[in-house]
This record gives structure tokens, C-alpha cells and sequence, in this order.
């Protein structure tokens, strides 16, 4: 009998769709002036003043822009991890986790999206994006 894949349930699933193959994060696009931010903001638009803000979905593709190891932290994830600000080619830039097997990344990196199971009891896995390079042939 094949084994099914976990079930996986995100962290905070305001944030993005734990149920999508890869992270979709869940921006808000400003119907006006087309600002697109990450997280979603629900207090109108920060550049125009509108409004009205349409939930969009983001993929998690982008380019490293800042890059740093936390070495002291109380909490999960235990310390050391990584960070990075990636601008995503959606238009936002956002602070993210790079997942543990990616390596060393470098500020102008391509990363893409993947899950990273922050818990696990039984076949549930606690899920978030984490960031990782861009395998060659998908980086533009």
C-alpha cells in the first residue's frame, strides 16, 4: 500500500496556503494605484490612501537582497538560522527564512519557495516557506 503525503498545516495560515505544492503567500494589491504589499495590510493603502485591497496571490520567487545568520534567539526556530530580505518579483520585499539545506546565499541570489516543517506529530507536518536557490535553468 503506497504511503500518503503528510498533511501539512501552516504556521500561520493568514500568511500563505499551506495546501498549495509550492508557498503561495497572500499579498493585497491596492485597487488604484497597484501597489502590491506583503503581509496584507487591512488599514487601506500606505501609498495612495485607497481603500480598497484585493487579496493576490505571490509567488515565492525573488531575488536576495540582504542576507544574515541569527545567532542568539529565544524561541523557535532555534538558533542559529538564516534570514534574508528577498525582493519578490511580485514587487514586495519581504523578511524571510532560508531553509537549512540552501547553503550559502549571496545578496543578488535567485530563491525560490519551498516548505519547511517546523513541527511534526504523526503524518502532520507545522509548515512555512523557507527560501532556497533557484535551481540554474528556472533563474532569469
Amino acid at each position: 500500500m503506497e504511503k500518503s503525503a503528510p498533511r501539512r498545516i501552516g504556521a500561520n495560515p493568514r500568511l500563505y496556503d499551506a495546501d498549495s505544492e509550492v508557498p503561495m503567500l497572500f499579498g493585497v494589491e491596492c485597487s488604484r494605484c497597484s501597489r502590491v504589499y506583503f503581509p496584507p495590510i487591512g488599514i487601506g493603502c500606505e501609498t495612495c490612501g485607497a481603500a480598497e485591497l484585493t487579496v493576490t496571490a505571490l509567488a515565492a520567487v525573488g531575488t536576495v537582497f540582504a542576507v544574515a545568520t541569527v545567532h542568539v534567539h529565544p524561541g523557535n526556530p532555534p538558533a542559529p538560522f538564516t534570514i534574508a530580505d528577498v525582493l519578490l518579483d511580485a514587487g514586495p520585499l519581504i523578511r524571510a527564512l532560508v531553509h537549512p539545506d540552501a547553503g550559502g546565499l549571496e545578496i543578488g541570489s535567485r530563491v525560490v519557495g519551498t516548505w519547511l516543517a517546523s513541527a511534526a506529530e504523526g503524518d502532520t507536518r507545522i509548515v512555512e516557506p523557507a527560501f532556497v536557490p533557484a535551481p540554474p535553468g528556472e533563474a532569469p
